[in-house]
């Protein structure tokens, strides 16, 4: 044991507040030495001031209040350096979130940039196997991974190599406009099977479109969208109809590991139709 000291000493030996330590009295993770039981005085022990610090930085840190008190009531070394560790490694993902967000806001900073290229493409209709459903915005990642699986569940029962798979999604204006709309993913029909439940057979009908290629994931990709309405409107004509999406670069291995998003903006055509 210590010297036994009055809350305002600790307060200054801890960059404690009088407020923040009867907080940590309060939900038990730096209880006083002592309470005078006439004047209700707080007094705590120069024994406590490591243990003050370490709260007080670690909470400075962002550590969670059962994690700091974990910390404190073990004397178990690897029990320590786990639980550090692990806040350790949350930071080191805030981090790099945090850089992520800033390299996003100075991309911000610039105007979006007509693209370097954009394709004129005929897509002929194609028999397609297709699940759809009307979704918020907010759902479309989690119904994005939840069907494709279903789609690739469909197809590797039917025989067709998973390597021959090339998805895509419709999304309709409505998902844009009122974060609310269908969106439809769909693979190339396999040739002489019957879809499964719950997985429709249609045909996509032909259709002609600005094509712009996404290089890597999601991130960044409403610039993409960006610059392709832009050359669309200043150039073509656009077309009212779903914007349509080509998933590039998958593998048996990594399914969703897509390297590129081919977005297809519909447009009105001055050529006649092909075939």
């Amino acid at each position: 044991m210590g010297a036994r000291v009055s809350i305002g000493d600790f307060a200054v030996m801890t960059s404690l507040s009088r407020k923040a330590l009867r907080h940590y009295h309060d939900i038990g993770i730096l209880e006083p030495a002592h309470i005078d039981s006439h004047t209700g005085y707080r007094f705590y022990d120069t024994g406590q001031v490591d243990s003050a610090h370490i709260i007080r930085r670690f909470r400075s840190l962002g550590m969670s209040i059962p994690d700091i008190k974990a910390l404190l009531s073990t004397d178990d070394a690897a029990a320590r350096t786990e639980i550090i560790t692990t806040h350790l490694e949350q930071m080191e993902e805030q981090l790099q979130q945090t850089r992520d967000a800033v390299g996003a806001l100075r991309e911000l900073l610039a105007p979006v940039r007509t693209p370097a290229h954009v394709e004129l493409r005929h897509e002929p209709a194609l028999a397609v196997w297709s699940i759809g459903a009307t979704i918020e915005v907010s759902e479309i990642d989690g119904w994005f991974g939840a069907t494709l699986g279903r789609l690739r569940d469909a197809v590797a029962a039917a025989a067709i190599a998973p390597s021959w798979v090339v998805p895509g999604g419709l999304y309709d204006r409505a998902l844009f406009l009122e974060s609310r709309g269908r969106a439809t993913l769909f693979v190339a029909a396999p040739p002489s099977a019957d879809p499964p439940d719950g997985v429709r057979a249609e045909v996509l009908p032909q259709a002609e479109f600005a094509v712009l290629t996404h290089s890597g994931g999601h991130d960044g990709i409403d610039r993409s969208y960006g610059a392709l309405g832009i050359h669309v409107n200043e150039h073509l004509i656009s077309d009212q109809g779903p914007i349509r999406e080509h998933y590039i670069g998958s593998t048996p291995s990594d399914p969703y590991g897509f390297t590129a998003t081919e977005i297809c903006w519909p447009i009105f055509s001055t050529t006649p139709p092909r075939g």
